[in-house]
């Protein structure tokens, strides 16, 4: 392992400052020589932490470094789309051919149909028709994911024979498995690394591998392949066409990107974000994507406040009713999140479906039902202390129970639901969830407040 590759963190923090320094200078020399020390993954770090105008200057030095093409497939995807959009089509088809093939066609996805047939059309016939192949697929699917650039012997190529073709194709995306094929490139099976080192050189690979392969087909979606890979501890899977015939190889490391992407969705969709929203995005840019989100949260909060309207009476008579609104609210918000996070996860992983959604809605309001009762008898422990009043804390306990019921059940179903009309399950469940469990949530608590109002007056 060279010095370049065993920079650590600390280390980019403190070259970042040099950089930028460099980068003001317009000291292009001194600025390469300090990329000729850095990982990748560092580049980019470095490349996060200065601010546009000095990113768009270290860019410009970046694309002409020899490293750059593996660092430049790591930008995050509206930088990339920034840097692509700028880049000739003679270094976008040098970029392209320095990369894997799956990368090299994430890369060319990311540019308007013009531009793309343009780089294809300064590449050799073969690599570009392989491209424009892995780009029909889809980026979503196992098709979009995988590398056509993998190694697959006959099974009576002798175990000798093989370890000399896997010498002299060292690029090769092999892993620890090498896939058995017949003449016509249809799957038979695997031999692993270890099993091929131990076997005697004049054995054949059909002699040892084992026909039980675990495959997935080129249209299956990314996050099934992520699943498949991840269930069965695989380094490796193989991609199939029709007829078992041997399409494509999906790394491990491909799964993670896929398993990092969707978890990051996810999360954003769930907070009505944009994926591309970042700490380094321009604040007007990151403001329009916001805003459409935010006035549907704005408009779910009216639907809130219209409810605790109807009871405006009452807490003028009152006003504990108000203190304690917030937490009944909070708690039954609160609970739909957590519910809603572990129902999105079981979809995605295909822990729960349809079918089974009446048992897991169940145990989901089961759980509701348990956490409103402790936390609810806590609350009206502490407002019986707080404001001496009986009725108040039983108001309380009762609503809570209540709504944190009502959380497991709405946290639950929306998801399900969604997922049953074809939607995304993450897209707008968040909103859905709370809207609900703040309305009904105030309107249990305020109406009960009301049935007792002389008691907790």
């Amino acid at each position: 392992m060279t010095p370049r590759h065993q920079s650590a963190p600390v280390a980019s923090r403190s070259y970042s400052r040099v950089i930028r320094r460099f980068v003001r200078m317009g000291a292009r020399g001194e600025v390469m020589r300090i990329l000729d020390r850095l990982h990748p993954a560092d580049m980019i770090e470095v490349l996060q932490s200065l601010p546009p105008a000095e990113q768009k200057a270290f860019l410009d030095i970046l694309i002409s470094h020899p490293g750059s093409a593996s660092v430049v497939a790591e930008l995050p995807g509206a930088l990339l789309t920034e840097v692509l959009a700028g880049a000739s089509d003679e270094w976008i088809a040098s970029l392209v051919s320095r990369q894997p093939p799956d990368e090299a066609a994430d890369l060319l996805g990311l540019l308007p149909p013009e531009r793309c047939d343009a780089a294809l059309k300064l590449l050799d016939d073969r690599t570009a028709a392989n491209l424009d192949r892995l780009m029909t697929y889809g980026r979503e699917t196992a098709g979009g994911m995988m590398t056509t650039h993998f190694l697959a012997l006959q099974g009576s190529t002798l175990v000798s024979q093989a370890i000399d073709r896997i010498r002299s194709e060292p690029d090769a995306e092999m892993v620890f498995y090498l896939y058995v094929v017949d003449d016509i490139n249809r799957l038979e099976g695997v031999v692993s690394l270890r099993q091929l080192v131990l076997a005697r050189p004049d054995q054949t690979l059909q002699s040892i591998m084992n026909s039980r392969v675990m495959r997935v087909r080129v249209d299956q979606p990314r996050s099934e392949v992520a699943e498949t890979i991840s269930r069965y501890n695989l380094l490796a899977v193989p991609v199939v066409e029709t007829s078992n015939v041997l399409a494509g190889l999906i790394t491990v490391d491909d799964a993670i990107d896929a398993m990092t992407d969707e978890t990051t969705r996810e999360i954003y969709r769930m907070a009505g974000l944009n994926t591309e929203d970042r700490l380094t995005t321009r604040p007007l840019r990151s403001f329009t994507r916001r805003l459409p989100w935010m006035i549907l949260n704005l408009a779910t909060a009216i639907i809130a406040s219209s409810v605790v309207w109807l009871f405006e009476e009452s807490i003028a008579q009152a006003v504990a009713l108000a203190t304690f609104m917030p937490i009944v609210a909070g708690m039954g918000g609160n609970g739909a999140t957590q519910t809603l996070t572990v129902v999105i996860r079981g979809i995605a992983l295909g822990e729960v479906n349809f079918s089974s959604a009446r048992r897991a809605i169940l145990r989901q309001m089961a759980i509701g039902t348990l956490l409103g009762l402790i936390t609810g008898g806590v609350m009206a422990l502490v407002a019986f202390l707080w404001k001496g009043n009986l009725f108040l804390g039983l108001v309380i306990a009762v609503a809570m129970i209540a709504n944190m019921l009502l959380a497991g059940a709405v946290g639950a179903m929306v998801p399900l639901v969604l997922k049953r009309l074809g939607l995304d399950p993450a897209l707008g469940s968040g909103v859905i969830a709370t809207t609900f469990t703040d309305s009904l949530g105030f309107l249990i608590f305020l109406g009960l407040g009301t049935v007792f109002l002389d008691s907790i007056r």
